[in-house]
């Protein structure tokens, strides 16, 4: 009989071994899946926030393009306008006038672009 208990000890203490590594992968399993799922809450609020500022920045740049197409519209007239002008100018005196006038549209164009470049980088880049 004594044997016996023997072998009966031996197994509940087998069984009770067993039961703890069992019990260990699983908290160490559990501990995985918690550091998981946090990282995936973490990970979803950042594709938030990068979806939000893709958002911002292509409306950022729509109404840049519209802003740039408008200039090029006012730039186009003062060129038209000026080419008129340079048609119906008569003296020297009217032609460096014209010249003055062509070399202040394009500078007009050239601080147009500048600005609506720094406006654009000021808005998206903090």
């Amino acid at each position: 009989m004594n044997l016996i208990n023997l072998i009966k000890f031996g197994a509940a203490a087998v069984a009770l071994l067993f039961a703890y590594w069992v019990g260990v992968q699983d908290g160490h399993d559990s501990e995985e899946l918690k550091n998981a799922r946090s990282e995936i809450i973490q990970l979803r609020g950042q594709l938030v926030d990068a979806q939000t500022k893709h958002k911002s920045d292509a409306l950022a740049l729509a109404d840049l393009r519209v802003a740039e197409s408008r200039s090029r519209d006012d730039a186009e007239w003062m060129r038209q306008q000026l080419s008129e002008i340079e048609r119906t100018a008569k003296t020297d005196a009217d032609r460096r006038y014209n010249r003055c006038l062509r070399l202040a549209a394009e500078g007009k164009e050239l601080l147009d672009r500048a600005e609506s470049a720094i406006k654009f980088c000021e808005e998206n880049h903090r």
